[in-house]
């Protein structure tokens, strides 16, 4: 089959067949599932498998990408659980005689819970919120679906339905709760969210198609309005659901992330990762498929890289994620400036930990380095800690965390009773205390085997401690303690899965998101460009795309903040009378901009003179009078496609006609609008793209006074900087050399070549193209061209004079400005306005 086709070929029993995945060289048998003492299936291989994992990248070439590894996670950690030993933390004081008695505690509700049957503790991971009750949910979903529906598709179905319902997984509030529709029962927190979730994926809230419900794609997520999603998770003002807008801001940005088609397939699902995974070159078909957990790292850390905000913490631009700086680290200058970061990448290890269950129980799949995960470093975890005595906050950041919340508990909504100590996700305290429960998670691990008696084989894993004792120990401590609130003893001032967004920062990304209407004709050709421009489709392959039906949402971030909410609309005559009349006030209100594409053939294109029709033109008026009723402010281009299909003598004047009968029905956007005429074989469709996306960046002229000064000192012809997604051109400088170059649309050619380029990457490397994609270098007599990463979202093309020496000065001055374009590019985001003023504007 192929290699993301959405189901194996054939009817096959999810019980006893063998499923087969395509690979390159070689078919991957998957055996029989296999049903384990209660249907409990470990991570780890029973065999013998000894398979080395890829070592992580050297930190001190490339600290980035190091940082971003499971590898780091322990490793950085390990340095403060070694201060925390000799009791020399920042805020915190040790108390290791409470070692003992925290362990106690642990093996004291291990064994109330399972003993003498430790080997049936499941690993920690989102299976079991959905048992809550003792309602075997999960299975009763796979054996509602028909026996047609193979092992591999319940598999992909069931990682779909987790990672949603993970992303969803932050804290719900004290007020929320959820009541079930099929057992009348009510829930809150973590287990109210999976049961909600589990019912909506049942429902098709995620799906695209009404036909297939039980999916998560992308079409499904771009439809999913905020009041969507509030009704079904039942949140209202009666039963209000905390950070329901970052929740939904998450699957809409998550809808996004699954356009890449190397990780989710041409069905754009989180399930399709499991053909990646098992086709991947590292994973071993022996008796058993076994997937190296730095593989499934990979796909999540760099699949699921554009769903979270801007991390603060970055080195050369590139965010870093879950990893923050920690006063209780080596610092400079007597360690490098990375050391002082510790990275924790709690929901990706959250996400590998829940999503290894479906493909372990119902695959027999086996996972290798299944020891490089951690114990996660949230509240429940490092409460346990706190609750037990182990670890204590020191005094002054105690009364400073005491004064945040007596301060917090005054805004409307706000906790404001059993007051605890409250910090900012990335207050150095929750680093440090983060940090610090890592490490004795690891300890406790050896301490609870010592007590149980378990040895060898028997021994517990760190998932299943996490699951039947430092979790749930965490959580009965807590709801002892703070029996009202039940929450941990130190608050933090997040939404759980997204750090709280200040209401300076809220307004800043409401002013960079940009509504676009991408207008025209059935058939006019709108979804190909977009595709092409957008996905990384070329341009043989877009003949495939149907048409659009109503809008299709696709949401766009471009220089990382400014976000394009790109609403591509069917054209269809019934769809345009809708957008017209019963949708008129929502559909054209707050647009920021109008693309609108004629069809240059279409027979309903023309003057509307000698019997011709000019329906198209009629339509595009009528759109013209409703920007200018409910969004006047917005900016208006045109775009004369197809032009490929007219004689190369006549193009001109049949553009000049064009354009002169579009103009004329423009009002008063005539001023203000740019014209283009496209074709998707050649460099106009980049050309009208880059000119349109051009306009949107805010303070460009930052950008190009810096590459300027980067200009001046390598002593360039010319620079030009490039979007690192889509290629398109950002804003170029030069000498007067590259006026006086006969090929006017270079920039254009560069950019459907360069991109081009980085898409062919991926058939030969084992990570997404747009970030293997690092350099490229071109040597000739007469001058030498560097092509180079220089923010996480761009690069920088520099033409500078021929010779060795000159080649490696260009290098090591790119290299030093990248940290400076990193803070620019934020500037041109509007975070710094006192940068603006330090640089003379």
């Amino acid at each position: 089959m192929g290699l993301f086709n959405r189901k194996s070929k054939g009817s096959v029993d999810a019980e006893s067949v063998t499923s087969k995945v395509s690979r390159t060289t070689s078919n991957l048998q998957s055996p029989p599932p296999t049903k384990a003492m209660n249907g409990i299936s470990s991570f780890s291989s029973p065999l013998a498998i000894n398979i080395p994992l890829p070592p992580p990248p050297d930190p001190s070439v490339d600290p980035a990408a190091y940082l971003r590894t499971v590898h780091a996670v322990r490793a950085r950690s390990r340095i403060i659980h070694q201060r925390a030993k000799k009791n020399q933390l920042s805020h915190f004081d040790v108390d290791p005689s409470k070692f003992g008695e925290t362990a106690a505690y642990l093996v004291s509700i291990i064994k109330r819970d399972f003993a003498p049957n430790y080997h049936t503790i499941p690993p920690h991971g989102r299976w079991q919120h959905f048992e809550v009750g003792g309602r075997q949910r999960i299975d009763q979903l796979l054996a509602s679906w028909p026996s047609k529906i193979d092992a591999q598709e319940r598999t992909r179905r069931l990682i779909d339905l987790f990672l949603v319902s993970v992303l969803l997984d932050a804290g719900a509030g004290n007020r929320w709760s959820y009541k079930s529709k099929e057992s009348g029962r009510t829930y809150r927190r973590s287990e109210g969210l999976a049961v909600a979730s589990l019912e909506m994926f049942k429902a098709g809230y995620f799906s695209g198609d009404p036909t297939e419900p039980y999916q998560v794609n992308a079409a499904g997520l771009n439809r999913l309005s905020v009041g969507q999603l509030g009704i079904g998770l039942q949140a209202s003002e009666a039963n209000p659901l905390a950070g329901l807008e970052g929740r939904s801001s998450l699957l809409a940005n998550l809808g996004e992330a699954l356009q890449n088609q190397e990780y989710f397939g041409h069905s754009s699902r989180p399930g399709n990762m499991l053909d990646y995974l098992l086709s991947h070159p590292s994973t071993q078909a022996s008796s058993v498929p076994v997937i190296l957990i730095p593989t499934l790292w990979t796909v999540l850390m760099d699949g699921l890289a554009s769903i979270w905000p801007a991390s603060r913490t970055q080195i050369g631009g590139l965010p870093l994620g879950d990893a923050w700086p920690c006063s209780s680290m080596p610092a400079p200058p007597q360690a490098q400036p990375w050391e002082n970061i510790i990275p924790f990448h709690k929901l990706t290890q959250w996400l590998c930990y829940s999503l290894m269950g479906p493909m372990a129980r119902l695959l027999n799949v086996q996972f290798v380095g299944v020891e490089l995960l951690t114990g996660l470093p949230e509240y429940r975890n490092g409460g346990l800690l706190i609750d037990t005595g182990l670890i204590t906050l020191k005094p002054a950041d105690a009364k400073r965390g005491l004064d945040a919340y007596r301060h917090n508990a005054m805004v409307k909504g706000q906790p404001s009773m059993e007051v605890v100590p409250l910090f900012s996700t990335d207050d150095d305290v929750v680093v440090e205390w983060r940090a610090v429960t890592i490490g004795f998670l690891d300890e406790l691990l050896v301490e609870v085997n010592r007590l149980l008696k378990l040895d060898g084989p028997d021994k517990l894993s760190l998932a299943q401690m996490l699951e039947a004792g430092s979790w749930k120990g965490g959580r009965e401590l807590a709801e002892v303690s703070r029996p009202n609130t039940k929450q941990p003893p130190i608050m933090i001032l997040s939404d759980g899965t997204l750090k709280r967004t200040t209401m300076e920062t809220s307004k800043k990304i409401k002013q960079q998101k940009k509504k676009v209407l991408l207008m025209g004709k059935s058939g006019a050709g709108k979804s190909s460009m977009r595709s092409i421009i957008f996905s990384n489709h070329v341009a043989k392959d877009v003949r495939r795309l149907g048409a659009t039906i109503d809008v299709d949402r696709k949401r766009v971030k471009f220089l990382g903040n400014l976000l394009l909410d790109i609403w591509d609309c069917g054209g269809q005559d019934a769809f345009m009378e809708s957008y017209l009349t019963s949708q008129k006030s929502s559909f054209f209100d707050d647009v920021g901009v109008l693309i609108y594409v004629f069809d240059v053939e279409s027979s309903d294109f023309s003057d509307g003179t000698h019997g011709n029709s000019d329906r198209d033109l009629q339509t595009y008026a009528s759109i013209i009078s409703a920007l200018d009723e409910y969004s006047p402010n917005a900016r208006i281009f045109t775009l004369v496609h197809k032009m490929d299909l007219v004689a190369a003598e006549y193009r001109n004047e049949v553009a000049k006609a064009k354009n002169a009968a579009i103009l004329a029905r423009s009002g008063r956007f005539t001023r203000t609008m740019g014209t283009y005429e496209t074709s998707i074989w050649d460099e106009t469709l980049y050309r009208a793209w880059g000119s349109i996306v051009n306009s949107l960046i805010p303070n460009l002229d930052i950008i190009k006074d810096g590459l300027k000064d980067l200009q001046k000192v390598t002593e360039a012809e010319e620079v030009v900087l490039f979007e690192q997604n889509t290629f398109l051109k950002v804003t170029s400088v030069g000498s007067e050399v590259p006026d006086e170059n006969p090929i006017k649309e270079r920039y254009e050619r560069l950019s459907n070549i360069i991109k081009t380029f980085k898409n062919s990457l991926s058939g030969f490397t084992e990570s997404n193209s747009s970030h293997q994609f690092d350099s490229f270098t071109i040597k000739c007599r007469k001058f030498n061209v560097i092509i180079n990463r220089l923010t996480y979202n761009t690069y920088v093309l520099v033409v500078f004079p021929p010779g060795e020496a000159e080649l490696q000065c260009a290098r090591l001055n790119i290299l030093s400005a990248k940290d400076e374009f990193a803070r620019i590019e934020s500037v041109a985001e509007g975070a710094d306005d006192d940068f603006r003023i330090a640089r003379g504007k």
